[in-house]
């Protein structure tokens, strides 16, 4: 398996700074609004046997940066690195000690779970074109070989598209990059009965562009509230449904609903023999930032399936927000951020996940408890 990241970036083991007084046990307790401790989770988390842990820490916009992952001989992997480098009015205010704390960060984690073996992908391309980074997540079904040609290809294809162009059409951009790698991977062959799911949030200083296809999904968190970004396709879904009969096709009702009683998505990448019913065409959505937004979710189904938008958005804020708290006044500690992503990833195994879990927080702004000093 050819490594993540350079080695002297990868760790065994949860960081000795995740201390923090934050233990999992606390984290993973999620109180409802005005209730209980309904969501609760006993409290603890006990790893799969087996299961192994990595993790890491970086700091500024990597060009072109490119995370894949493999999978196939490892349970579990976790990473950070920054968003790239902040605005020349961050620039201004961090010209001192705590300059490295106003650098936002992104974390990612991806774990095998109870599955045999390991069908996600990721890639994490910040700078990919200029002032843009490039978040993708890959749930390959039938195999794994559709979504790792996702998570080596799809950035580029974007890339492709936007080249020389000045008015960009994300909506556009996104179908054409979509369909485009969908005939890359057609045209390979024995990918015939083999797919991917794809979903992929490009990040600029102004907007959010969210591409799924499948049933991956994105949620921000926008002043503690979750905002969907992109829809499940689900093949009982009434527009899908209504689309997949209208062109012949059926769904079954077969351990949940199937297109043709085989593929629980209505959108794909490959999965040449159920064309015309599964399509590659993606759906986009297009945000415009506002001071408020916190952070972006991104997670295979194996992570949605046992966790609400609501909560993953809750237990992310809390622990960023706890962290940041504590990184403020001790900058060292900065590599705990890069844990948000592995401790969703573990709340879903302990929610009773069966499947591959994948994911990604994309911070957009410092979540901080502390409260400002007042002035005399």
């Amino acid at each position: 398996m050819e490594p993540l990241f350079p080695r002297e970036n990868v760790g065994h083991g949860f960081s000795e700074n995740c201390a923090l007084d934050l233990s999992l046990q606390r984290l993973l307790v999620i109180s409802q609004p005005g209730s209980g401790s309904a969501g609760s989770i006993e409290g603890k988390y006990v790893k799969n046997k087996g299961e192994s842990f990595g993790s890491g820490s970086g700091s500024g916009s990597r060009e072109g940066e490119h995370v894949k992952n493999k999978g196939e001989n490892s349970n579990y992997s976790s990473s950070s690195n920054s968003l790239p480098p902040p605005s020349p009015e961050d620039r201004n205010r961090g010209r001192d000690n705590k300059k490295k704390y106003q650098e936002l960060m992104h974390s990612w984690a991806s774990v095998v779970g109870r599955r045999r073996d390991m069908e996600d992908g990721l890639t994490i391309a910040t700078s990919f074109i200029k002032g843009y980074d490039f978040y993708g997540v890959f749930d390959g079904h039938g195999g794994a070989k559709v979504a790792h040609f996702c998570h080596e290809r799809m950035h580029l294809a974007v890339a492709e598209e936007v080249s020389g162009v000045e008015e960009v059409n994300w909506e556009l951009v996104m179908t054409s990059s979509f369909t485009k790698v969908d005939r890359e991977v057609t045209a390979v062959p024995g990918h015939h009965n083999i797919g991917s799911t794809a979903l992929v949030a490009v990040v600029g200083p102004k907007k959010i562009v969210v591409a799924n296809c499948g049933d991956c999904r994105a949620v921000l968190s926008s002043g503690g509230v979750a905002v969907p970004l992109s829809v499940d396709h689900k093949p009982d879904r009434a527009d899908e449904l209504e689309r997949i009969e209208a062109i012949g096709g059926k769904v079954i009702n077969w351990n949940g609903f199937r297109v043709l009683g085989v593929l629980a998505t209505s959108r794909s990448i490959g999965d040449n023999y159920l064309k015309p019913c599964v399509i590659p065409n993606p759906e986009v959505m297009i945000v415009e930032r506002s001071e408020k937004d916190e952070f972006i979710i991104l997670a295979s189904d194996g992570f949605w399936d046992v966790v609400s938008n609501e909560v993953a958005c809750r237990v992310a804020r809390r622990y960023l927000t706890q962290c940041n708290s504590v990184v403020a006044v001790e900058p060292e500690r900065r590599n705990t951020l890069n844990e948000a992503a592995t401790v969703l990833s573990q709340l879903a195994i302990s929610q009773g996940s069966c499947d591959n879990i994948t994911v990604i927080v994309v911070e957009l702004k410092r979540l901080d408890l502390r409260r400002p000093r007042r002035t005399i």
